[in-house]
Order: structure tokens, then sequence, then C-alpha cells
């Protein structure tokens, strides 16, 4: 099939979960026989050195310059004011583009495709009314983010403004799902969510996945490491450690003399750096061009997450390297990790830290948990498995396309 696929992300270099599962995706679709046309944002450090490593994956490519406003870091005050009286929310209309609409309604208009990819909710936005079939992918179901970190934050306002933007983008997500061929999700957990906001709609799994192959790396484990990883310029990431830092790991520093904390992920600002001025155990890698070797030195991998969606790829990366994990529940969510045996599931602070406590001192059982750990990835989450996903999904789609049930239409968005 000739495939238009639609982000707001450009997916080079693939150095955060987002783009992660966006690279697999469109390396799946090209290993598997389809020709795929890119159109996405970037900014422009992001495409410089690039161009031949997308080329060997997508056929062509319309790249559009986009500088937004994330959501976790302040400022546009003006337009989150505006959004309150506007029917979409403020997380969607920042991504509107009349660069992107104009090119997208000339790959409409040209025909040049069989089925129209959007990444997620935000990258329908700048869809013609006329692009058809659709297929969402979903690497998240959006609102609950928003919905969970109202749960998590303290302040009153900012839990009711996020709530707001919860409820609009939880409509909006149900009718860019309403009006597509089929979606995909990650796993069953959002697959089913999906079904809730459009009750109906044939939703494929297609897993989030590393390539194993990549973390075979040979280091000597430090028995006293805990790693964090991810990216602290996503909030959930970094409420995660300070979550960890705060309630967790005093409780192990009590237990386990010179532990020390490594936070391993891109963009730490020096205000956030600078709240932890007084846990002198913990240190921040800042942006590295490869996180691996830091996991492999890890003897505990730790995900403490409150506010997410979708599936974790750092539990898959320290999968995949034999770590010894210990998860939140929603960290975990999603993966057909078996706790006790291929992951430890705490959440509670002090379960939390005993359960790191007990593997810090059990060297025999962080091997047998990273072993099993392995094997599940090897066995449900390595790169064929979303291959086989991708083929099965379009297949179905070819079929329902053959008998006109598969043709949708997407009408604006305003």
């Amino acid at each position: 099939m000739r495939i238009l696929y639609v982000s707001i992300a450009y997916p080079l270099p693939a150095n955060n979960g987002s783009k992660m599962r966006l690279w697999a995706v469109l390396r799946a679709m090209a290993s598997v026989g389809h020709q795929v046309t890119l159109a996405a944002f970037a900014e422009p450090e992001e495409v410089d050195g690039t161009e031949q490593e997308l080329q060997m994956v997508c056929k062509d490519s319309d790249i559009v310059p986009l500088h937004y406003a994330r959501l976790s870091g302040g400022g546009s005050y003006l337009s989150r004011l505006r959004a309150i009286f506007s029917s979409l929310p403020f997380t969607i209309d920042r991504f509107r583009s009349d660069d992107m609409r104009l090119r997208l309604e000339r790959r409409v208009r040209d025909r040049s495709f069989d089925v129209v990819i959007c990444d997620n909710a935000y990258s329908a936005i700048n869809l013609p009314a006329s692009a058809s079939p659709i297929v969402m992918n979903s690497q998240n179901v959006e609102y609950l983010i928003l919905q969970r970190y109202a749960e998590q934050e303290k302040n009153p306002l900012k839990a009711l403004y996020a709530r707001l933007e919860a409820t609009k983008l939880r409509r909006f997500e149900a009718v860019m799902y309403r009006r597509a061929a089929c979606g995909m999700a990650c796993s069953t957990v959002d697959a089913a969510l999906v079904r809730q906001l459009c009750p109906g709609l044939k939703v494929f799994v297609a897993p989030n996945v590393v390539d194993v192959r990549e973390y075979e790396i040979e280091a000597k484990e430090d028995p006293l490491a805990i790693v964090h990883q991810g990216g602290m310029d996503w909030f959930p990431n970094r409420d995660a450690l300070e979550y960890f830092v705060r309630q967790i790991f005093p409780l192990v520093q009590k237990e386990v003399p010179g532990v020390r904390l490594i936070a391993a992920g891109r963009n730490p600002t020096p205000e956030f750096r600078a709240r932890f001025g007084d846990v002198t155990a913990l240190e921040f890698t800042g942006t590295l061009p490869d996180l691996r070797p830091v996991i492999a030195k890890a003897a505990v991998t730790v995900v403490p997450l409150r506010i997410g969606s979708g599936t974790r790829l750092k539990i898959l990366e320290s999968g995949a390297m034999r770590k010894a994990i210990v998860s939140t529940s929603i960290g975990a969510e999603g993966l057909d990790f078996e706790p006790g045996k291929e992951i430890l599931i705490a959440d509670t602070p002090a379960i939390f830290a005993r359960d790191v406590i007990e593997l810090l001192r059990d060297p025999a059982r962080r091997k047998m948990l990273g072993e099993a750990a392995r094997n599940r990835v090897l066995q449900d989450y390595d790169r064929t498995a979303l291959e086989r996903s991708i083929m099965n999904a379009l297949e179905s789609l070819e079929q329902s396309i053959g008998t006109g049930a598969g043709k949708s239409h997407l009408a604006s968005v305003s």
C-alpha cells in the first residue's frame, strides 16, 4: 500500500519514547513492503544530518518547521486562556499549521496514497476533509495523561484547567476515532480505552517494541546504582523522579549505605536540578547520545510513574538489557510482564523501597528477574512482533476497502 503517514513529531534522532515508537512503526511498514510518505513537524536541528537515514525508510516526505508550546513548560498564557472558551483544547490547537494543511491538501488532491495514518489525535488537526480512508494510530490515549495529571496536581487551579482540557481532549479523540476506518493501539489496555471512545471500531494492537539485538551491551554492574530513565522535558518523568527522590529514596538510603541514584535523561533544566541540591547521592546525566551504557551499569532500574498512558519503552529497554525492574502499576500498564517473576510492581513508597532494597541485597534475584524480563521482551516486544501487527492491520484494511466498508471521510475540525 501507499501510505501517507502524518505526525506531529520527526522520528530522528529516535531519542525519546514517542520518536522511538514512530521510527519503529515507519520501519515496520517499510520492511513489510509498504511505500511510506511522511508528513511531520520538526525543528531544523532535528533534520540536519538525518535525511539519508529517513530516505531509507520513507519514499518521500514533507517536513514543516514548528516550535510548539509544551504543556508543562509555562508561557503561552493568552493562548491557554482563549482555549478555555474554545471547543478545542489548547493541547490540540497548538499544532494547527496553515503550511502543513496546504501540503496535506496537495497530497490528498494528487491521490498519491491508498491510506492516511495519523500518528495520534494531534496530527489530525491539519488533515483536509477529503482525506480517506483514515487509520488512527495511538501511542497514548491522550486525554488520560491530562486526567492523571489533574489527580496528582496540588494546585487547585492547575488541576481544574487540566480536567477541562482532558474533557475536551477526550471529546476530540472520540470524534477522530469515529471517522476512522480502523485504529491501532500499543496495548490491549489502550485498545479497550479506544473502543470506549468509539464502540464498534476495529482496533489492532501494534505494540511498542525494541530491537533486542541493539541492547547486547557488556558492562560491569555497579551493585549500588539505581537508574531512573526518562527525558526531563516530559512532566510525567519529572513527577516520577521527584516522587522517588522525596518519598522512596530516603527509605532505601537508610538500609543500603552508599546507594546512588542516576537520573538518566535529556534536558534537565538548572531550576529542576536545583530542587535536589540537598540530595548528594543523586546524579543527573543530562542529555547523552546513548543511554544504554548507563542502563547497562545499573543494579536496578526504577519506573515510579504516576502519570501516563500507552506503554513504557524504558521498561522494554531495561528488560532487553536483563535489568531487574521495579515499577508502579501505571508505569507497567499495558505490558504483559508477570509481576513477581519478570517485574516488581509497587504502588506505595514503603513497598517500592522494600522491593528496591531486597534487589540491591540479592544479586541472584536481580539476575533471575532480569533474565525473565529479557525473555518476555524477546517473546512479545521484539521488532518482529510489530511487523506482524502492522501487516495484519493493513491487510485487514485492504480487504475492508475492497468491500467499501473502510471508506471514511474526516470532516474539518474548527
